[in-house]
């Protein structure tokens, strides 16, 4: 089975996949250009090198010589970016196996407008509608963030405390430390402002390994 985690956002999606023959996670970041600091572009740079980790620049929409601020420009990029995401599954998918498939839900305290919400909301649709039809997962699920911290340590943990129930591998889980991406984020000296898309593919991580806890023993 693979076990795709999703940790949406326009702006960098976060995936962990997990497959229960192989016992390994690999981790991609579909990222938006020139996000973040210099320091933390050279990181993904040098993340994007690791063996378990695939980083891919989104196109820039903005740009785009077919963008504008039009409702279609806005389905267009969410279709273009479910297909980009899915194809890059595929390659680190194990060929022949089925899927389960969970997102993170909605966290409603956070402080993005509501247009934004809209828009998250809407492209996370297109997404899945895409991964019915072309992944045809076992199942498809919606997770709560509180579920999801929980399953980590605590439920109102926020980024900071999830990035070190990372560090800690509180789950105890056997197949993260033989991660690359894990080996690496754990030299990094963040204190409370993690890294983009560090902090993505941590909370991706964790649902993952949540989906996929009855295969981990």
């Amino acid at each position: 089975m693979n076990y795709i985690a999703i940790d949406f956002s326009l702006n960098s999606p976060g995936i962990c996949l997990y497959n229960d023959k192989s016992k390994k996670y690999k981790f991609i970041s579909y990222i938006k250009p020139k996000t973040g600091t210099k320091a933390e572009q050279a990181l993904q740079e040098e993340l994007g090198i690791l063996k378990d980790v695939t980083i891919v620049t989104q196109p820039d929409f903005t740009n785009d010589e077919n963008y504008s601020g039009t409702e279609l420009a806005k389905v267009k990029r969410y279709d273009r970016m479910a297909d980009e995401i899915i194809n890059l599954i595929l390659q680190d998918s194990y060929p022949g196996d089925s899927f389960t498939i969970a997102f993170e839900g909605t966290s409603y305290g956070s402080k993005m407008g509501t247009n934004n919400m809209i828009d998250m909301a809407a492209g996370a649709a297109i997404l899945k509608l895409k991964m019915l039809k072309m992944l045809k997962p076992d199942d498809l699920l919606t997770v709560a963030p509180t579920t999801i911290k929980k399953f980590a340590g605590k439920g109102n943990m926020n980024k900071s405390q999830v990035f070190d129930a990372f560090i800690a591998n509180t789950i105890d889980d056997k197949s993260l430390l033989k991660s690359p991406f894990y080996a690496r984020v754990k030299e990094l000296d963040c204190g409370k402002k993690i890294p983009k898309p560090v902090d993505d593919l941590v909370d991706a991580f964790f649902l993952a390994a949540m989906i996929s806890a009855p295969a981990l023993t």
